[in-house]
């Protein structure tokens, strides 16, 4: 896999599927900032803490509780002309994998910001909902970086992948087109 700058890919940071580890929740397209009903982001479980995720929550490089105020500093906000929506969390051996969902997202032209801090590499794939990525994954290590998606019909994916290390993410999604 490359490493993919400003290129279009595929993102899955939607409203629907959960990312385990995520500190918020994502918005929907409306902009209004609440999620739709399948738009939800959890942390760990609370019901029973594991010993593991203690374990890989010990190895990010800031506390969880400051994820996202960082992940606010780290790519483009709320404030953004277009701005479509937002996610940041963390993923550790016991949340490698995450798929969210933008359900009502307008089809378009959009460029996405995924920063990751940490020891691991996390490979970012966005495009339709159901769908194959718009383009090569993103694969995000202690960087930010800036990419295009595109989709032809309503709403958007983003799948989340981490190799090695607990790490953090912060992502967004502005629309260009």
């Amino acid at each position: 896999m490359s490493r993919a700058r400003p290129i279009a890919a595929t993102i899955l940071v939607a409203a629907g599927i959960v990312v385990v580890g995520c500190t918020g929740a994502p918005t929907d397209a409306d902009g209004s900032g609440s999620p739709s009903p399948s738009a939800r982001s959890a942390g760990p479980p609370a019901a029973k803490p594991s010993a593991a995720a203690d374990a890989d929550e010990a190895l990010l490089p800031i506390p969880v509780a400051d994820i996202k105020t960082w992940a606010e500093a780290s790519v483009v906000g709320s404030d953004a002309e277009g701005y479509a929506g937002a996610l940041s969390g963390w993923m550790g051996e016991n949340s490698a994998h995450g798929m969210s969902k933008f359900q009502s997202l307008e089809p378009g032209s959009y460029q996405a910001q995924v920063a990751c801090r940490g020891d691991g590499e996390i490979t970012v794939t966005a495009g339709e909902v159901g769908g194959v990525g718009s383009a090569e994954p993103v694969e995000c290590a202690n960087e930010t970086i800036a990419f295009d998606v595109t989709t032809r019909a309503t709403g958007m994916q983003v799948q989340l992948d981490l190799e090695g290390a607990p790490s953090i993410y912060a992502f967004s999604l502005v629309r260009i087109g």
